[in-house]
């Protein structure tokens, strides 16, 4: 009998120790135990901060030309379900091609991100953002430049890699395309000109959990 009652205590006391460190491991709502993230449960809220520097082409009727472009945002996340989660992002676009073509957008997308646990604190996060920018852009031409308004479509396509070094930050990288699609005109004209931008390249950005 004495033997029995230990055997009892004793898986009781493992079961217990087992569930513990499970629920421990799951970043939730209120996160406070210690542990590795192996999960981001449902009412997770993220804050992020990322930009991406680049290359990108830009294509205007029949005209392709390569540029420099930054697209930088500040954005907030909330986990609708475990390991899923929508989102927006602000965001702030600078693309340079040549001494006097540039032009500058603000704009945001709705973002939603699904993410696969890797282990030790790693997870892969497709994401996909569709939304908008709007802004100017400057062409000079024979010693003037020209001062467009310029809207675009734009879709985002990111393969990022977060990682938890706590529970309450994350750092994220990897390859990411961004895709835009528009027109720019001069003030009070009917007629715009269309334009597409593809900008490929690797992303990075730091994000705080709560």
């Amino acid at each position: 009998m004495h033997s029995l009652t230990t055997f009892a205590v004793t898986l009781l006391a493992t079961s217990t120790l087992a569930l513990s460190t499970a629920v421990a491991d799951e970043v939730t709502a209120e996160p406070t135990d210690p542990g590795r993230v192996t999960a981001i449960g449902k009412g997770v809220k993220e804050i992020d901060l990322g930009g991406i520097f680049v290359l990108s082409v830009d294509k205007v009727g029949e005209e392709s030309n390569t540029k420099l472009s930054t697209l930088m945002g500040a954005g907030f996340q909330y986990f609708i379900n475990n390991n899923v989660s929508l989102g927006a992002t602000a965001l702030f676009s600078y693309d340079k091609a040549g001494a006097d073509t540039q032009s500058t957008g603000f704009g945001g997308v709705l973002f939603g991100s699904f993410h696969v646990r890797l282990g030790l604190g790693a997870f892969f996060r497709p994401t996909l953002g569709l939304g908008g920018l709007f802004g100017n852009r400057e062409i000079g031409s024979g010693g003037t430049v020209a001062k467009l308004t310029q809207t675009a479509f734009l879709t985002r396509i990111g393969l990022p890699f977060a990682y938890f070094p706590s529970r309450r930050v994350v750092l994220q990288a990897g390859p990411e395309i961004n895709v835009s699609v528009g027109s720019f005109k001069a003030d009070g004209s009917d007629e715009g000109t269309s334009f597409t931008t593809v900008a490929g390249g690797f992303a990075v950005g730091v994000g705080y959990v709560f």
